[in-house]
């Protein structure tokens, strides 16, 4: 099954060999890793799939986790050292490209200033993300919610099994230029019971998840722990216990009920599926306090929409920067690139079952 996470650089795999594919900025890399996800799949393999940051429909990487490959755009690779390497630039006409040089240098240049300004944007929503959580964390009912969270796990997990789970963190949520996207196809595909907190505010789903997943990993279960792009190193948004098929999800302004039900588009009917609402976990509040996380809704979401418009100009660029690469690419045939890829993936399997 393709695992949908969206690729971040916290939260990559670890890999025991790391093949790059290298070439222009057009959709060929993509388009690539798409069809290595097919083959891998009809072959009976398990392929997880990795979206780009900023771009969640474009594939970044493709993760085989039983030998332990990872295909990846060089473009998204940063520190990672390479095992082998694929170019897709072979046969590209670069006389062509050096006749269109001016004009590519300049949709370039403004790509990079949309990138700085979103950044910019982005970077003081995350921080306003921090002193809203204290904000909001101030008025919690800290006991009722470990209460409900200790009968959750006793419904929902099974008895003590001596052992300590493991914990793998993923990114299920990205910013982009629609602005927050959640794979809710993902939770369909990986529960058949889910359990929501519909919790605006944020803080008490954040809390009740993050007391869920002390229990499930105390009882020896694997968890799947997702946190917000907001903020990838606090607590989760997103939690999976793989072996129940059991999802745990904060419902909030970026992604409600309602979003992820009519993404299902009624193909999907969970065994069973509880909604939580988070406000008897939430003490009562003083005029003062409203109003100051009024204003940082108020002012977080326009800082958001001002980061999505600059990735919207972004998206309009790197289309024309694609088309002028694209225009000048050769004959190169992606069936036969796929499968010197999927060569070397075996090569790799066989000298890991070799030691």
């Amino acid at each position: 099954m393709s695992a949908d996470y969206f690729w971040s650089a916290e939260y990559r795999p670890r890999a025991r060999r790391v093949v790059l594919l290298r070439g222009c900025p057009d959709e060929k890399k993509h388009r690539l890793l798409l069809l290595l996800t097919t083959y891998l799949e009809q072959n009976g393999q398990t392929a997880e799939r990795y979206s780009a940051p900023l771009r969640p429909e474009q594939a970044a990487a493709v993760f085989l986790p039983e030998s332990g490959v990872l295909f990846i755009d060089s473009h998204f690779a940063q520190d990672l050292s390479a095992d082998a390497e694929l170019s897709l630039d072979e046969q590209r006409d670069w006389a062509e490209l050096c006749r269109k040089s001016a004009a590519i240098a300049k949709p370039d240049e403004k790509i990079q200033e949309c990138e700085r300004k979103y950044s910019r944007f982005f970077n003081a929503a995350a921080l306003l993300q921090k002193d809203f959580a204290r904000t909001d964390a101030a008025r919690l009912n800290k006991a009722k919610l470990t209460r409900c969270a200790v009968r959750l796990a006793a419904k929902e997990f099974p008895p003590p099994s001596g052992r300590i789970g493991r914990e793998t963190r993923r990114m299920l949520t990205s910013h982009s230029a629609g602005g927050m996207a959640a794979h809710f196809r993902t939770i369909a595909e990986m529960c058949d019971t889910l359990i929501l907190l519909e919790d605006f505010s944020g803080a008490a789903g954040a809390f009740l998840l993050s007391r869920l997943r002390a229990n499930a990993l105390g009882n020896g279960l694997d968890a799947v722990v997702c946190p917000s792009p907001l903020d990838p190193n606090g607590a989760p948004e997103f939690l999976f216990v793989p072996e129940l098929r059991l999802g745990a999800a904060v419902c909030n302004r970026f992604h409600n009920p309602h979003a992820l039900i009519a993404a299902l588009e009624g193909g999907k009917r969970f065994e069973h599926m509880r909604v939580l609402r988070s406000e008897r976990f939430y003490l009562r509040q003083g005029k003062e306090q409203s109003r100051r996380l009024r204003f940082l809704h108020r002012a977080q979401w326009e800082l958001l929409e001002a980061a999505s418009a600059a990735l919207a100009a972004r998206e309009q660029l790197l289309e024309r920067l694609a088309g002028y690469y694209a225009a000048a690419d050769g004959t190169v045939n992606l069936p036969m690139l796929a499968a010197k890829a999927l060569l070397l993936g075996e090569i790799f399997a066989e000298q890991r079952g070799s030691l």
